[in-house]
């Protein structure tokens, strides 16, 4: 028994380094198969259906599939730049009208209504802080204490001035969001800042796979940049 195994071995090392020697030969002489192309008729190799194919038919297939899985990445690039250009043309729309706001109502219609159909967004807010106890009093849907319940739930957002997109929580929902916080499952939230903290632009989505987590935020953060301007410009008056 063991003399049939030695020998079953040393055939299977045998046969072993004659394929490394044949590959071996096949990397040295790359030009093999146009110097005899009938190889290419003749050489077989398994298909998953379990039928056999020459090489040049699985070359073909090969090819094939190269060319099927180019062609998606193609258009999910060319999906991509579309996406950049439309983007881009938004942020200069609310550059230009940013421009023309004659207060601080403007500035905030401008930006929200852009940002809702650009994004698709299904509620967008703004909260602005504000030490002014008439303010707060008057339009508590606009001006709130940066002291106010809630505003604590940002505190590392503001303090990275960052836009941060995806699923918040019940307390930042409902600071943001008011009476449509249940409704809201994912959000974008920006950060309004111009030397200091101004407020937050929250939009907000009935999906919850509208915002999410792994989204690109820098068109948030130029818009944020943007509105920030604008808003100090306007609050100073």
């Amino acid at each position: 028994m063991t003399t049939q195994m030695q020998k079953k071995e040393s055939l299977q090392e045998e046969m072993l380094a004659s394929e490394l020697q044949l590959i071996h030969l096949l990397k040295e002489n790359a030009d093999i198969l146009q110097r005899h192309p009938e190889l290419l008729s003749v050489l077989e190799v398994p298909h998953q259906s379990g039928a056999a194919e020459s090489l040049i038919e699985r070359q073909v297939g090969v090819l094939r599939q190269n060319l099927k899985a180019t062609e998606k990445r193609l258009r999910e690039l060319m999906d991509i730049a579309r996406d950049n250009e439309r983007l881009a043309k938004s942020r200069q729309r609310i550059a230009v009208n940013l421009l023309g706001a004659h207060d601080l109502e403007d500035v905030i219609c401008i930006v929200l209504d852009e940002l809702k159909n650009e994004l698709k967004a299904d509620f967008a807010r703004v909260r602005l802080f504000s030490d002014d106890a008439r303010l707060t009093e008057q339009h508590p849907e606009l001006f709130v204490s940066p002291g106010a319940p809630g505003l604590s739930a940002f505190s590392t957002m503001l303090k990275h001035k960052n836009p941060v997109c995806g699923r918040c929580s019940a307390e930042q929902t409902d600071f943001l969001f008011g009476d449509d916080a249940e409704v809201v499952s994912s959000a974008a939230v920006i950060p309004l800042v111009a030397g200091a903290d101004l407020g937050l632009l929250g939009l907000g989505g009935s999906d919850s796979n509208r915002f999410q987590s792994s989204m690109g935020t820098e068109f948030l953060s130029q818009v944020g940049d943007l509105v920030s301007a604008a808003l100090a410009v306007h609050l100073e008056k």
